[in-house]
């Protein structure tokens, strides 16, 4: 899979699992607490604090993807 592929790629899978598709371009460091702060959000969200903790991993997950197909090549 090319570069600009697996980055499109991505995004669709950071948009639909926050952190995901920033573990699939290899940035680790942000990805798995993406991942991690999306799915207590999910589990917390039946007492609807974690709501916000959810929406806020997707924001953060979806400006990473916008900044890494707006990067400079």
């Amino acid at each position: 899979m090319d570069k600009e592929t697996k980055d499109i790629v991505g995004l669709i899978v950071n948009l639909v699992i926050p952190g995901v598709g920033t573990i699939i371009w290899g940035d680790n460091n942000k990805g798995i607490p993406q991942l991690v702060l999306f799915l207590v959000g999910v589990f917390l969200s039946v007492i609807l604090v974690g709501i916000p903790l959810a929406f806020g991993a997707w924001i953060w997950a979806l400006i990473a993807g916008i900044k890494k197909l707006t990067a400079k090549k």
